[in-house]
């Protein structure tokens, strides 16, 4: 029995070095990253470069499937992949900066014309994007594709998000011209409007900015932008933010910028405010300054008992999607029968009803189900609890038994 007492303090010694161990190596292996981090060159001549990463984002590049990396060139052609929870950002030079959603495809067709002027072709393949861009010289030019629509950028911030069954333009400053089948000709999108064009629809017109979307743009505006391509450009300093657990949401100055993992670009002496967060765990912040190349890792630890019941539960994005889809079918109904006579209304107007009916009960059934599902996970998680409680009691008893 004393013996058994001997061996139990050297193994928990032992269990503690070998964890102040692991710590200490983790600690000397983040110094040692930032020591050999370096921040790449970026092209002195007007171009697209990708300047900003969080998660998984890939170049198609003809046959090839290549990472992207920060102060990765675009080539005419290329194909830019985020996908499901990512983000990327490209910067336009001196012009300005493009975010790339989660779950996105954005080919850039063109991207030099003659004399070195900037004249930037891209399509949006699926996804989302969304631009700020400086005031354009007269020979530089913008243009988006989405199916049979051309939107041309002077200078302005604007989203563009290509659905299932629509395509949405906000403008929150400047102004976007939009042409094509959808639109029947040409029409101007001025700061607060929004264009909805529908994939079956014709003649849509901007109509004012609602919330919804208002809220979309401001949480999709690109980070901070590195232009470079003239004289005393700033420097580039790289960020390199890792979470743990991996799957962590990241955010920089309040906007969600993927999960992760985080490299990107910034002016030298840059400050930003990083928030790692993930359901289950407590938020770890930091505020990082760019005055040197640095990698740092945001540790989160698991909420207790009491605070994981008290999340709130997870929005949901396909009920979202399903619900703005509903509403904008029914926008385009109504606005077919405006010029018929009173009855066709009426009828536009039940039909409207109906389907709002019917997209709030198959909305507030898909909900329950959720919440069932999520109960059950909880009622779990607390059964688990309570037995590895039950199980540290009987190992104290049997430990108290051995001592006596």
């Amino acid at each position: 029995m004393k013996s058994l007492m001997r061996v139990i303090p050297g193994l928990i010694l032992g269990a503690a070095a070998a964890l102040a161990g692991v710590f200490l190596y983790g600690r000397i292996a983040d110094s040692a990253a930032s020591s050999v981090m370096r921040a790449p060159d970026l092209p002195s001549e007007p171009t697209a470069v990708i300047t900003h990463i969080a998660g998984p984002v890939f170049v198609i590049r003809e046959d090839e499937i290549l990472n992207a990396e920060p102060a990765e060139r675009l080539h005419p052609g290329d194909v830019i992949k985020v996908t499901e929870g990512a983000a990327a950002q490209v910067q336009i030079a001196d012009k300005g900066s493009a975010l790339l959603g989660g779950d996105t495809l954005v080919r850039f067709m063109r991207l030099i014309g003659a004399e070195r002027r900037l004249e930037l072709r891209t399509e949006i393949l699926t996804g989302s994007l969304s631009y700020m861009v400086e005031q354009l010289d007269g020979d530089d030019s913008i243009i988006i594709e989405v199916d049979d629509t051309e939107y041309e950028v002077r200078g302005t911030d604007f989203i563009i998000v290509k659905g299932e069954q629509s395509t949405l333009l906000a403008v929150s400053e400047g102004t976007v011209t939009a042409r094509g089948r959808g639109i029947g000709g040409e029409t101007a999108v001025e700061a607060n409007e929004q264009l909805i064009i529908l994939d079956e629809g014709t003649g849509a017109e901007p109509e004012a900015l609602s919330g919804e979307n208002r809220a979309l743009l401001e949480a999709s505006l690109p980070l901070p932008a590195i232009p470079f391509g003239f004289r005393e450009a700033p420097e580039p300093v790289l960020i390199e933010i890792i979470t743990a657990p991996p799957d962590a949401d990241i955010y920089i100055d309040g906007l969600k910028t993927g999960s992760g993992r985080f490299r990107g670009l910034l002016p030298e002496n840059t400050v930003i405010n990083v928030r790692a967060r993930r359901r289950g765990f407590r938020d770890s912040s930091i505020q990082v300054t760019a005055d040197s190349n640095q990698s740092i890792t945001l540790e989160l630890t698991p909420a207790d008992i009491e605070e994981t019941l008290g999340e709130a539960a997870a929005p949901n994005h396909l009920l979202a999607r399903l619900r703005a889809d509903y509403e904008r079918s029914i926008a385009e109904l109504l606005r077919r029968f405006a010029d018929r006579d009173g009855e066709a209304r009426e009828n536009a107007r039940l039909a409207a009803e109906r389907a709002l009916l019917e997209a709030a009960a198959a909305e507030n059934s898909a909900a329950l189900e959720i919440e069932r599902g999520q109960s059950e996970i909880l009622r779990e998680e607390l059964d688990s609890s309570q037995a590895e409680n039950e199980r540290l009691r009987d190992l104290i008893r049997q430990i108290q038994e051995l001592t006596d």
